[in-house]
């Protein structure tokens, strides 16, 4: 039998970083239940190649959890300013769309920046997060960004009805520019430095998972293949498959929400019903690994429907030793509402829109593959969730526990995040 102050569900980034601001202060145990650490932000190597679940990139805003990742990553890093790209109307145009549309054919543009001032004028605003994405996206950015950039992408990433989409996800993910930035953006010159993700950070050597790897080397309490099967609040005792039971004061978890309330024996009703309540979709990664590529580009975004994937990027552009020499590796993203990919003809469709937009010359250009799955990929927020959240919470601040990072939380956020909440949830424990 084990006893612990901490039990910390899941060693990816939160958890190590919760695990990081707990070394030496009190006894703790991370339960990892892969034999890596990481979680989703861990890299595969396959054929020479080494791939990342999706484009993981560092975007740096709080000193103490930068200062973490920069002194974790030591001088494996390297600072790089985004090259990312909308293809749509089967042209090239800068991220974010609204604010670059000189790529545009002349009657798309002309409808995207007469809609954007049609409602700018009539006095579009973010508002307060409730209202549906479909109707909001119009209100704010006009009928012509709207119908030729946001809704046909965010239909494609989220699978989910954007009438039913609330919209307290937009910020700071979703750029807002002035009516100058739309109208220089369209006919005079590129606008940059819009967005979160302007620069970022990623490690020079051995992929997102380097800087999972340097967490981890300073985690006594980090333990690989421990999966918690069940938990008691109440009674502060988990189970671990194939381990026995854990006794600990306290709990962090940072596994998705609703697996955590489905496991917890002591959950009320209440409580499992909001759990139920979350929606997710799925996210299917196809990575692939190519000869002779000379694009620069980071990632593209691709609303139309002639594509079925929704993003797709060359993550040896982030970092030169994610390929071997000569080669270049893609990530190509796929969304699902929960059912299962047709992963030959998803694959196929992926080479076909690489070749036609430009960014492979030819499919025999591709000599790696490696599919992989993010089952709980971005949360659904809508009203179910509003609602959901503060029940959830409720319950576990009066057991003494915490979820945290983006599938903790229930939200959509990013890796720094998550290292910043993982070093707060430490914080905020009782001293007794």
């Amino acid at each position: 039998m084990l006893r612990t102050d901490t039990l910390i569900i899941g060693g990816g980034l939160a958890g190590l970083a919760a695990a990081r601001a707990l070394e030496g202060r009190r006894s703790y145990l991370v339960a990892e239940r892969e034999n890596r650490p990481g979680g989703l932000a861990s890299t595969v190597s396959k054929g020479g190649f080494l791939f990342d679940y999706s484009g993981h990139l560092l975007h740096l805003r709080w000193p103490r959890s930068t200062k973490l990742i920069l002194d974790a990553l030591g001088p494996n890093r390297l600072r790089l300013k985004r090259d990312a790209r909308v293809y749509a109307h089967g042209r090239w145009t800068p991220f974010p769309f609204q604010a670059n549309l000189s790529g545009m054919p002349d009657k798309v543009k002309a409808e995207c920046v007469s809609g954007f001032l049609k409602a700018w004028n009539a006095g579009g605003g973010r508002g307060d997060g409730t209202e549906p994405f479909s109707r909001w996206t119009r209100r704010v950015f006009g009928e012509g960004i709207s119908s030729h950039f946001m809704l046909p992408y965010n239909a494609k990433l989220w699978r989910y009805p954007l009438g039913r989409l609330t919209t307290e996800w937009c910020a700071p993910f979703v750029p807002m520019p002035t009516p100058e930035e739309v109208v220089e953006g369209a006919y005079g010159r590129r606008t940059e430095g819009m967005g979160y993700n302007t620069s970022f950070y990623y490690p020079k050597r051995g992929g997102i998972g380097a800087l999972a790897n340097a967490l981890a080397r300073g985690a006594s309490g980090l333990r690989l293949g421990l999966e918690v099967e069940r938990v008691d609040l109440k009674k502060g005792v988990a189970q671990v498959r194939h381990f026995g039971p854990v006794h600990f004061k306290r709990l962090i978890n940072t596994s998705p929400l609703n697996d955590f309330v489905a496991m917890a024996a002591d959950a009320p009703a209440a409580v499992r019903r909001a759990a139920a309540s979350l929606r997710h979709n799925s996210v299917y990664v196809l990575n692939l690994g190519a000869r002779g590529v000379r694009r620069d580009l980071h990632w593209a975004y691709f609303p139309g429907p002639e594509f079925p994937f929704y993003r797709a990027g060359i993550a040896s552009n982030f970092s030169a030793a994610l390929a071997p020499r000569g080669c270049a590796s893609f990530y190509v993203e796929f969304a699902t509402a929960g059912e299962a990919l047709d992963l030959a003809s998803a694959e196929k469709a992926a080479v076909k829109g690489l070749v036609a937009c430009g960014l492979l010359d030819r499919a025999s250009q591709v000599t790696e593959r490696l599919w992989l799955r993010i089952p709980c990929a971005y949360v659904v927020y809508n009203r179910e969730r509003a609602a959901a959240l503060p029940v959830i919470d409720a319950w576990l601040k009066a057991r003494r526990a915490r979820s945290i990072g983006r599938y903790g939380a229930w939200k959509y956020s990013f890796m720094e995040e998550s290292v910043k909440e993982g070093l707060e949830a430490a914080d905020a424990l009782p001293r007794s």
